[in-house]
């Protein structure tokens, strides 16, 4: 989810980078509120403080792992909506909190944050069983900072597909078009957008991915990330690939029935 005020684009004037991230602390639910059975876990960060996550089980024989990366304001638990009905289809899931947000200590930064999510693939990776694959699912932010993450990541061999939900392809765009959205900061949207670090520009990074396979779902009605950002990604990306034009907003993709569908079909042609 991508969430911005008045008040928040003007701290783009001190800190123009960590607008990036709106941590939302409180949980407003945990999975056994709606019957589905979870663990807690905590790992290192790249900074030695720990980062909290749960462990979804799948409730049927596993059809799979996959791990989500959540977007710049949520937490583990206001994702449920698009996690929890993974693990009635048989997947286990796991979600981590980045620094700063839900139960994980620390402060998010871009560059600790991408780091972050490195040790949490490297987690993953070593609880799985020898023969099984994992899955990478990100929404928004989380899905940009993914395509840098498996595009570098030292387990890259082990991730069986990238999917991503409501990507930007390039943070000095994605800044500029939710500058040019508010009246305050139109004028001033390029020099601004510039004043944000763009080392992690998923452009840059996700033709590097294959031959892992990529999925990019995106709604032409988003009203947040502009349908372009998912044509710019499809170009750049090397097959396999594959683009999925969906219904919904910008947020809780998988409450529409036909959504989780077109990702449990693509899910289920992987090798």
């Amino acid at each position: 989810m991508i969430r911005y005020s008045p008040i928040l684009l003007i701290l783009f004037l001190t800190s123009c980078t960590n607008f990036l991230f709106v941590p939302v602390q409180p949980h407003s639910i945990t999975p056994d509120k709606i019957d589905v059975k979870y663990q807690n876990v905590f790992i290192e960060s790249s900074d030695g403080h720990l980062l909290h996550g749960w462990k979804l089980l799948a409730e049927k024989n596993t059809a799979g792992t996959i791990l989500f990366f959540h977007g710049n304001g949520d937490n583990v638990s206001t994702q449920l909506p698009n996690t929890f009905w993974l693990t009635k289809e048989g997947f286990d899931v796991y979600i981590f909190d980045y620094s700063g947000y839900g139960k994980s200590e620390g402060h998010a930064t871009l560059d600790n944050t991408i780091k972050d999510l490195e040790v949490m693939i490297k987690h993953v990776v070593f609880e799985l069983p020898d023969d099984e694959k994992l899955i990478i699912l990100g929404h928004s932010l989380g899905a940009s900072m993914a395509i840098y993450s498996v595009a570098h990541s030292t387990y890259k061999h082990k991730i069986k597909a990238l999917v991503t939900l409501a990507a930007f392809s390039d943070y000095h765009d994605v800044t500029q078009d939710v500058l040019s959205r508010n009246w305050l900061f139109w004028l001033f949207q390029w020099p601004l957008s510039f004043m944000v670090d763009n080392t992690y520009r998923p452009l840059n990074s996700i033709a590097l991915i294959s031959p892992v396979p990529v999925l990019i779902m995106h709604s032409k009605t988003d009203k947040l990330v502009d349908s372009y950002h998912a044509n710019q990604l499809f170009k750049a990306t090397k097959e396999p690939k594959k683009l999925l034009w969906i219904k919904s907003g910008h947020n809780n993709i998988f409450i529409n029935m036909e959504n989780r569908k077109l990702l449990l079909e693509y899910l289920s042609t992987l090798p």
